[in-house]
């Protein structure tokens, strides 16, 4: 589903075409599946990350079309519970506090 959704989203259908038509030949599953014209767009669901410093963590996720730009979309991230929201908040305290007696992570002006 999620790849015609995208192709239409991209305006790329006419473009596809041929390729959907080798795929339908190839694979009696996918002829099957583009039939059945599921098209499943993934609004919103929960993400599971392994992150380098947190370890794993559980972000719910929602997904909005841009107008005018059928090639993009938004995607917005939030904890899915206060802990997750605490570990978060402790990183980028960290990292504000390294970034301040830190001089190589300071910006530089041209």
């Amino acid at each position: 589903g999620a790849f015609r959704a995208d192709a239409a989203r991209a305006g790329a259908v006419s473009e596809v075409a041929q390729l959907v038509d080798e795929l339908c030949g190839a694979s009696p599953e996918f002829a099957t599946l583009w039939r059945e014209n599921d098209v499943l767009a993934h609004g919103d669901g929960t993400k599971r990350l392994k992150h380098p410093e947190l370890g794993d963590i559980e972000l719910e996720y929602s997904a909005f079309a841009v107008d005018g730009r059928p090639d993009l979309s938004l995607t917005v991230y939030n904890p899915v519970d206060a802990a997750v929201a605490d570990r978060i908040r402790d990183l980028a305290r960290r990292r504000k506090e390294r970034d301040a007696t830190d001089p190589s992570t300071k910006p530089t002006t041209p």
